[in-house]
């Protein structure tokens, strides 16, 4: 199937994929930051 692809159709998919890797990582580490900040203040006022 990717062998009838043209290579500009490759180069977007391509694009697409790390696009979308890229956002779930910053996403996942913007969540990690959460909980620890929320953590981080729990202790504080605890």
């Amino acid at each position: 199937m990717l062998a009838t692809l043209s290579a500009p159709a490759l180069t977007l998919l391509f694009l697409g994929v790390v696009i979308g890797l890229g956002a779930a990582l910053v996403w996942a580490f913007w969540e990690i930051e959460q909980v620890f900040k929320s953590q981080r203040s729990g202790n504080r006022l605890g």
